[in-house]
C-alpha cells in the first residue's frame, strides 16, 4: 500500500483523509502537491482509495472502503445506503448538506463566472428531507433467473433489488413489491438484458401527486416478441392489479426500441385511467395556488412543495409590478410562466416539446389565466422570430445550460432583468460568464430540491448594466 509520504501512480491504493467536497459531490484530498478527487466520501473520513487516473496536477480515485468515520457523520436511514446509487448523503446531517450546497454555488460563480464579492443567500431548505420525491425511475434486471427491480448499484449498471427507499412515499415500495411479485409469477415476462439486447421489461416509473392523491405507473418494455400477445395481456393484468390493490389512477405501457438505457418510450399507450396527473403548488406570501397537469413523459420538478418555493422565489426576485412583458424560456408545462402571469402584463413562453406546450395551455385554462401565450419550437428560432420585446426574462434550461447562440440572442434583446433558474450551478455559471458582458449579478438564492444528494437548484438574478 502506498502511503502519504511517497509518490503514487495509477493503480496504487492509498489511505487518505478527505479534506473537502467538490461541486457535484465528489470528495477530495491533497497529496504530494496534487488534488485527488474521489467518487464519494465525507470530509473527515479516513478512506482507502484506488487511483484510476493521474494527470499533472490532479488524480482521480474510487473509494474502496471507509477506515474511520467523519467526526460529525450520522447513521444513514436506509439499509441500501452505500450500495444503491440513489442518494449518497444520508450519512451527513441536513444542515451540513445545505452548507456544502451553498459552497458549491459560491465556488462555481467565482471559479467559472468570475463573480467576486457576491452575497449568496443561505439555501431555502426542502420542506421534507425524506419521502419528498413525486417521481422515481426504477429498472428491471435478472439475478440468477429471478427478475429484480430497483435502482442502479453505485458505479455500475447492476440493479439493487430495493426492499426499502425513503426518497418517494411508502406506497412506492408497496407498488414495487407488488410488481416484483407479479412479474416473477408470469412466465411470459422477462427482464431486459442491455448487453445481450434481449428481454422484455426495461423500466418502471412511478409518479405520485402530493395534494391530489393521484398515482401514475408506467411500464416501459421492448417491442412485443414472439410471446407478444401473452406479454401484452400480462401488462394489462398488472395494471388492473395495481388499480385494484394500490389505487393507481393511471397505468401506462410504453415501448422503447432504442438500446440506450433511458426511461423513455418512443410509443406510449394509456392502458387504464387518465393520460395525465394534476398537482397543486401551494405558495407562500398569499400567492394563489397553481394547478399543473403533466403527462407521462412531461417534465415536472420532482419535489412538489420545494417547487412551490422555487417558483415563488424566482418570481419574487423578478420584482414584477404588473406592467412588464415577461418571457419564459424553456417553460416546460408552464410552471414559472403561470406563477408570474398574475403579476405581469403579458407572458410569452416557449418550449421545444409540443406535448409540454399542450399541457401548458391546458394549465392556463385550468387556472383561468389568459395573459400567457405558449409557443412550441426551438428557443433559438423563437428568439429570432418573435417581434415583441421582453422587459424580464426567466430561463430554466436543462442541466446542460443554454446553447451559446441562445445566450447571444438573449443579450441582443437586452431585457432589463434576467432570472436564471438552474439545476447545475456549473453550467449556470458558464452562461453567466458570457452574460456578464451586459449584466451584473444582483441576487443569488439556492433552493434545495434534492435532500440526501449533492444536487442543488439555484436562482440568479441579473440586471442590465446601464
Amino acid at each position: 500500500m502506498t502511503t502519504k509520504d511517497s509518490q503514487f501512480a495509477k493503480g496504487d491504493t492509498l489511505t487518505v483523509t478527505i479534506d473537502a467536497l467538490a461541486t457535484g459531490g465528489k470528495a477530495l484530498t491533497r497529496l504530494d502537491g496534487m488534488v485527488i478527487f474521489m467518487d464519494r466520501g465525507l470530509p473527515g473520513q479516513t478512506v482507502e482509495v484506488k487511483i484510476t487516473k493521474k494527470k499533472k496536477r490532479f488524480a482521480e480515485a474510487v473509494l474502496v472502503k471507509v477506515i474511520s468515520d467523519a467526526p460529525d457523520q450520522i447513521t444513514p436511514r436506509c439499509n441500501h445506503f452505500g450500495v444503491c446509487g440513489g442518494c449518497l448523503w444520508q450519512n451527513m446531517d441536513y444542515a451540513k448538506q445545505l452548507e456544502w450546497k451553498k459552497r458549491f454555488v459560491s465556488d462555481s460563480l467565482k471559479r467559472i463566472a468570475g463573480a467576486e464579492n457576491i452575497d449568496i443567500n443561505h439555501p431555502i431548505p426542502s420542506p421534507e428531507t425524506f419521502y419528498y420525491r413525486n417521481k422515481m425511475e426504477f429498472a428491471f434486471g435478472d439475478k440468477h433467473g429471478e427478475i429484480v427491480v430497483g435502482l442502479r448499484r453505485y458505479g455500475t449498471h447492476n440493479i439493487v433489488d430495493l426492499q426499502e427507499c425513503y426518497l418517494q412515499t411508502e406506497r412506492t415500495i408497496e407498488i414495487l413489491n407488488l410488481v416484483r411479485e407479479f412479474v416473477n409469477a408470469t412466465p411470459a415476462l422477462t427482464a431486459y438484458d442491455a448487453n445481450a439486447r434481449r428481454g422484455y421489461l426495461r423500466f418502471l416509473v412511478i409518479r405520485e401527486t402530493k395534494h391530489t392523491n393521484q398515482c401514475m405507473v408506467q411500464v416501459i418494455t421492448t417491442k412485443d416478441t414472439t410471446n407478444g400477445d401473452q406479454q401484452h395481456r400480462a401488462i394489462k393484468q398488472l395494471g388492473q392489479l395495481l388499480q385494484e390493490r394500490m389505487n393507481v389512477t393511471t397505468f401506462i405501457h410504453s415501448l422503447r426500441t432504442h438500446t440506450t438505457q433511458v426511461a423513455y418510450g418512443e410509443k406510449t399507450f394509456v392502458v387504464l385511467g387518465q393520460k395525465s396527473l394534476t398537482e397543486v403548488l401551494n405558495f407562500e406570501n398569499n400567492r394563489p395556488s397553481l394547478s399543473l397537469s403533466s403527462h407521462a413523459d412531461g417534465f415536472f420538478q420532482v419535489n412538489t412543495d420545494a417547487t412551490a418555493r422555487l417558483y415563488g422565489e424566482a418570481v419574487d426576485l423578478a420584482e414584477l409590478s404588473g406592467t412588464e412583458n415577461v418571457w419564459d424560456l424553456y417553460c416546460g408545462v408552464g410552471g414559472i410562466a403561470l406563477t408570474a402571469a398574475p403579476e405581469a402584463a403579458d407572458v410569452f413562453a416557449m418550449e421545444i416539446t409540443a406535448q409540454a406546450i399542450a399541457s401548458a395551455n391546458e394549465n392556463a385554462t385550468i387556472n383561468n389565466i389568459s395573459n400567457v401565450r405558449f409557443v412550441s419550437g426551438d428557443v433559438r428560432n423563437v428568439l429570432s422570430d418573435e417581434p415583441s420585446q421582453p422587459d424580464v426574462v426567466f430561463v430554466d434550461p436543462p442541466r446542460s445550460g443554454m446553447n451559446p447562440e441562445v445566450v447571444e440572442l438573449l443579450m441582443k434583446r437586452s431585457p432589463k432583468r434576467i432570472v436564471y433558474v438552474s439545476c447545475d450551478p456549473a453550467t449556470q455559471a458558464r452562461d453567466i460568464a458570457t452574460l456578464s458582458k451586459q449584466y451584473k449579478v444582483t441576487a443569488v438564492q439556492p433552493v434545495d430540491m434534492f435532500p440526501q444528494t449533492a444536487h442543488i437548484e439555484n436562482i440568479v438574478r441579473l440586471d442590465l448594466i446601464n
